[in-house]
């Protein structure tokens, strides 16, 4: 088919798209016009090679003006499109070498503040658009050493990191920033502080290493780790002696599979105990924890927290409490729907507090409509894979914490959103407990695999639900709650002992860490 001029359909197309790729670039649309220059119809005609080049001239014209308005990010831009478009290189090399000028002095910028993390990063994001010129290779020097001081002193190697703070301040110096280099000065008055002040920490771990008290090698391990984050004797003397500590007792994961098999025997009497679990190095004939299982009700009492017990709400009750149930075990118990998982600690804010190696804030528990998810703030792993995002748990998941602090993740009944914590690595919480229940709308103790909490000796299961802005219990006949007699199901208070055929259990209220 031919057009008036003697021009076939096809060849005419090239001519079109190469117009309205003119057109888009006069109209500043650089994007559509190298969209439609680099068309296979269009790419190899003489006039379409001869508009790109125009193009990227055009395009590095514009980023030095980008440049001048401090946009370096569309000036880049700008520069990556040119060279795909085949700009000349030497024109891209001035243009390039001409915004790390500009760019240089707010490098310069983050070095006076002190920021040598922050330089680099953006140094190196430049380096990868080949932006690059001499002053920032020179204040790519200084953030080097800055940075690299700054590594050894959270090691604690204060000779290196001072060295690395002396080779900064002279590449400082020679390169005429003035603030960077009082900065650096400032760095080091500061490292010698620090040196000197973790000097005497570092001889009390080693003394207390000597003794083999692991109480006291944990409590010198952490006054270094607070001031040198990443000492390798004290990270490893901490993590060993949470492991000493926290092993006191059997595997809590262990009980689960006891308990599953047949009723648990009687507590004895403190009066009466003969078995005391085994002390750390140093502390023989003192248990400094408790040991695994219910305590008596004697041992229940302390000073009230200064934190707010349980609390009732509009939308029910919220916080924890402990569960002590006779012949059966006890009990943390989460009632919100965020729980946080931590390190134990006077100055701790977890709900469910574990003696180990891990942060205080470590991870998060998030009960949703449908199902449960973990929050990783720390390392935390999944079935042995590292998780950075928030992450579905299923039944029978096991969550790891840090290098050693594992628990099992189980929701037992299909019919009930409440799921279960139990801790199978030697780790433990500071009170006895048998386990942790995230407690949604019902708890169950009972002898089916289905309970939450099994109770093997038990006929019939006993309920714990939520109604209003309370709890409330529910089995099967009477029983008697704070010594009232009641039938069928009955409110609880934060303080409530129960008393039924077959079952006793106890309440205890404790702080919520978010209240």
């Amino acid at each position: 088919m031919a057009i008036p001029g003697g021009e076939s359909t096809m060849m005419g197309q090239w001519r079109i798209a190469l117009r309205q790729a003119e057109e888009a670039a006069r109209g500043g649309r650089y994007e559509e016009a190298y969209a439609l220059a680099g068309r296979p119809e269009v790419a190899d005609h003489q006039q379409a090679v001869q508009f790109r080049g125009r193009l990227g001239l055009d395009l590095i014209a514009r980023a030095a003006r980008r440049a001048s308005c401090d946009d370096v990010a569309g000036a880049i831009e700008d520069l990556r499109l040119a060279e795909r478009l085949g700009a000349p290189p030497d024109s891209l090399a001035a243009a390039r070498l001409s915004l790390a000028d500009r760019v240089a002095e707010e490098i310069r910028g983050d070095l006076d503040v002190g920021e040598p993390a922050r330089a680099l990063e953006r140094i190196e994001a430049l380096a990868r658009d080949k932006v690059s010129g001499p002053a920032l290779r020179r204040y790519r020097e200084i953030a080097d050493a800055w940075a690299a001081a700054a590594v050894e002193a959270r090691r604690g190697e204060f000779g290196q990191a001072l060295e690395g703070l002396e080779r900064a301040e002279r590449l400082a110096a020679g390169s005429g920033a003035d603030a960077a280099r009082e900065a650096i000065a400032a760095a080091r008055d500061d490292l010698e502080a620090r040196r000197k002040a973790a000097a005497p920490l570092v001889e009390a771990l080693y003394a207390a290493l000597s003794g083999g008290e692991w109480p006291r090698i944990l409590a010198a391990a952490e006054a270094v780790v607070a001031g040198v984050p990443e000492h390798p004797a004290a990270r490893q003397a901490r993590a060993r002696a949470w492991q000493q500590i926290a092993a006191i007792g059997p595997s809590s994961g262990s009980q689960w599979a006891r308990r599953a098999a047949g009723p648990a025997p009687a507590r004895p009497a403190r009066a009466s105990e003969a078995e005391e679990p085994p002390s750390p190095k140093g502390e023989a004939g003192r248990r400094v924890f408790p040991a695994l299982g219910p305590a008596p009700v004697a041992d229940r009492a302390r000073p009230e927290s200064a934190r707010p017990i349980a609390r009732a709400s509009e939308d029910g009750p919220g916080g924890r409490f402990l569960l002590w149930a006779d012949a059966v075990g006890g009990y943390l118990v989460c009632l919100d729907d965020r729980v946080v998982l931590g390190r134990a600690g006077s100055d701790g804010s977890a709900d469910v507090p574990l003696m180990g190696d891990i942060s205080r804030d470590h991870a998060t528990i998030v009960r949703g409509s449908e199902s449960y998810a973990i929050e990783p703030r720390h390392d935390t792993f999944v079935n042995g894979r590292r998780v950075q995002e928030p992450t579905a748990l299923r039944n029978g998941d096991v969550i790891r914490l840090g290098a050693t602090v594992e628990l099992e993740f189980r929701q037992p009944s299909p019919f009930s959103a409440t799921a279960r914590l139990a801790i199978v690595s030697r780790h433990r919480l500071p009170v006895a407990v048998d386990g942790v229940l995230l407690m949604a709308d019902t708890c169950i103790v009972g002898p089916a695999e289905q309970a939450h909490i099994p109770a093997p000796s038990l006929r019939e299961p006993v309920v714990l639900y939520r109604q209003g802005g309370s709890l409330w219990c529910r089995a099967r006949g009477g029983f008697e709650v704070d010594g009232r007699p009641c039938v069928a199901r009955a409110p609880l208070t934060m303080t409530s002992s129960v008393l039924g055929e077959g079952f006793s259990f106890s309440l205890e209220p404790l702080g919520s860490s978010r209240a």
